[in-house]
């Protein structure tokens, strides 16, 4: 086997694992209004449970609806009604050979007093952020009625099947506000010393033993806050409270890093690396008798195999790559670890949760959270060897061609390029970028697995296509960029997808119009050669509509050139020495001198080309981009629902 590490059995407390390799937690919101384990988030969990993996950690999992609701659909132990779902969700895992645990979970001070109509609890009545909500000082009579909502949940987890439990003391959540100077500032039993401060947390632990026995417990902490300022939790810090914990009696720690401050050290984005965290992680195997399980940003079983060897840790805990790919174990202990499709780091994930408060979706794996309306096997497969063509190598006509061929249709896929990839291969060129290709060279593996046949460097025209006799065109040829042709001068703009294929043509002083992503991404490659750049935007500010922590990692990389901004500006007209804009606000007109000016004013769909194809008599599916302009998420879930759902 060539994971020999990743696929030894494993040990928490009295419980053996199948494998090293542990699902993290994370949030979907997949669950009921009333917090059970929905049909949704139990096909969820058992796609990852049948997939390979040794243990499931389940998403965070709250033991209280009154003070602590930091959704409307999360997952909850709350309540005894809670206890009937959570059995038919833990009962599906172990049909599948795989553990599972319950984060129970307290959201103190981070709660929504929005949903719950009350003032948030917290240690010491500190916003989570300055200027925020100031949540009420918890008195007494408050910390021992949530302890015991903590051990009450653990005791409907155990009634319910569940392997073990983990207390959340991470991410700034209630447990983690008592283990911290910042959030805590007490002067009683439950503050000041490391002891005081783990008190909360330490009679829920006794609790629960009492209760339950040698029933397994993990504790997940912030080893590393990484957080610069005064009160938030360093290594050293950490350790302690990791230290004290063990001494405590539990069976593991679930090291993770960060703070509400600085949710990047939880949930990176693509820019970085993996294993950029791993030393710490590796302190605490060095200070701990107990297994400790840690993130590092793992993407394949190389890297996780190679956290297992130099005893970084004891588990390794793959978070979004479970959401990318959840055949993850099983392609490993396989050998074809070529074809897991791996997470890009994109966040579309977390924006998803965070941002638009939606379930979560995935843009590299489009049946996440789907598992339960598509199911494999029940995929029709009434193809019959059937001709359907396929227009466009990029994301969306990949996903699409594969469903087509996994139905029996005999799929011919045609990329006026000379190869597969589309649009990734502009957006892979940009700093940090790079892990794209990795997503469209495992998508092309997967269509030549499928027999697709692929035809490269052709210009599929409906006169080409209807030669095959195809039951449907799927027409996934991308949004082509926006050039208006009623800007005077425009012919004379470069479109950014050209200055980031080849930034040698612009020159040393550019304006750039249009700071969306592919506007900002353009703007630091030009940046990074030297270029002096003025930046337009008709929006109140650049990036608008862009994930937060997407855009602050962008804008942390533009800043320091300290580029012109000028933001509710537009375009009048392209010049021979640069660019006429003007401001919306009061009309005023100025002239920026400027050796190239860049566009990136969006994208636009091909409803145009599709009537082309239905003229010459052809069914004809707009797909991804081509249909509405967007992301690969966008692109991939196209893809994917119309193979999946077209009648031929």
């Amino acid at each position: 086997m060539a994971y020999k590490k990743l696929f030894e059995t494993g040990k928490i407390g009295p419980l053996t694992l199948r494998n090293r390799a542990v699902m993290a937690p994370m949030s979907t919101d997949f669950a009921d209004h009333d917090g059970n384990a929905s049909p949704q988030l139990v096909a969820y969990y058992a796609e990852r449970a049948k997939g390979g993996i040794g243990l499931i950690i389940n998403e965070y999992t709250g033991v209280d609806d009154i003070d602590s609701i930091p959704s409307l659909h999360n997952l909850r132990m709350a309540r005894g009604y809670n206890t009937k779902a959570a059995e038919v969700l833990v009962e599906t895992v172990h049909a599948y050979g795989a553990k599972i645990f319950a984060q129970l979970h307290h959201g103190g001070a981070t709660s929504k007093p929005a949903f719950t109509g009350r003032q948030n609890l917290s240690p010491s009545g500190v916003p989570m952020a300055p200027g925020g909500e100031v949540p009420r000082e918890m008195t007494l009579e408050d910390i021992r009625r949530v302890q015991d909502k903590f051990v009450s949940a653990a005791v409907r987890c155990k009634q319910a099947g569940y392997d073990g439990v983990e207390l959340h003391g991470a991410h700034s959540y209630l447990i983690a506000q008592f283990f911290s100077n910042y959030y805590n500032r007490r002067t009683d039993e439950y503050g000041g010393s490391v002891e005081n401060r783990c008190r909360f947390v330490d009679e829920i632990i006794q609790e629960i033993r009492k209760k339950l026995g040698r029933f397994p417990i993990s504790v997940r902490i912030c080893g590393d806050e990484m957080t610069d300022e005064p009160g938030f939790l360093t290594l050293e810090d950490g350790l302690s409270i990791g230290r004290h914990l063990e001494a405590q009696g539990i069976d593991c720690l679930n090291v993770s890093n960060g703070s509400a401050w600085n949710g990047n050290a939880n949930c990176d984005p693509f820019s970085y690396q993996p294993g950029w965290k791993k030393h710490v992680a590796k302190a605490f195997k060095d200070a701990l008798s107990i297994p400790v399980i840690a993130t590092n940003t793992i993407k394949d079983p190389d890297f996780a195999e190679s956290l297992l060897e130099e005893g970084v840790c004891d588990f390794v805990a793959l978070g979004r790559s479970q959401f990318a790919d959840p055949e993850f174990m099983n392609k490993a202990r396989a050998g074809k670890a070529e074809t897991i499709r791996k997470c890009i780091g994109c966040m579309y994930c977390r924006e998803r949760v965070i941002a638009g408060g939606m379930p979560a979706n995935c843009s590299v794996n489009p049946r996440l959270g789907r598992e339960y309306r598509f199911d494999w096997k029940h995929l029709p497969k009434d193809g019959a060897g059937r001709p359907a063509a396929v227009v466009g190598g990029g994301p969306g006509g990949m996903e699409c061609a594969g469903v087509l061929a996994k139905r029996g249709f005999a799929v011919t896929l045609f990329e006026k390029g000379s190869a597969l990839g589309g649009t990734l291969r502009i957006a892979e060129k940009p700093p940090c970028k790079a892990n794209l290709a990795g997503l469209y060279e495992t998508m092309a593996r997967e269509l030549d697995a499928l027999g697709v046949d692929i035809r490269l460097n052709t210009e599929a025209t409906p006169a080409l296509v209807s030669e095959l006799h195809p039951v449907g065109v799927f027409l996934a040829a991308g949004a082509p960029p926006v050039r208006p042709g009623s800007i005077p001068g425009i012919e004379k703009a470069l479109l950014a997808e050209e200055v980031i294929l080849d930034p040698s043509l612009c020159g040393k002083t550019a304006v750039l119009i249009g700071a969306g992503l592919t506007g900002l991404e353009c703007a630091e490659m030009v940046l990074e050669r030297g270029c002096r750049l003025t930046i337009v935007e008709m929006n109140p500010t650049a990036g608008q509509g862009i994930f937060g922590v997407v855009l602050n990692d962008i804008m942390s990389r533009i800043q320091p050139y300290n580029p012109a901004v000028l933001t509710s500006h537009m375009l009048n007209a392209v010049e021979d020495g640069g660019a006429e804009v003007q401001n919306l606000a009061n009309g005023e007109v100025t002239h920026l001198a400027a050796d190239t000016v860049i566009l990136a004013l969006g994208t636009r769909s091909q409803e145009a080309l599709a009537e082309e194809f239905e003229a010459a008599g052809l069914r004809t599916v707009l797909v991804g981009s081509a249909e509405t302009p967007g992301r690969i998420a966008g692109a991939t879930r196209s893809g994917f629902l119309k193979g999946w759902l077209f009648e031929a």
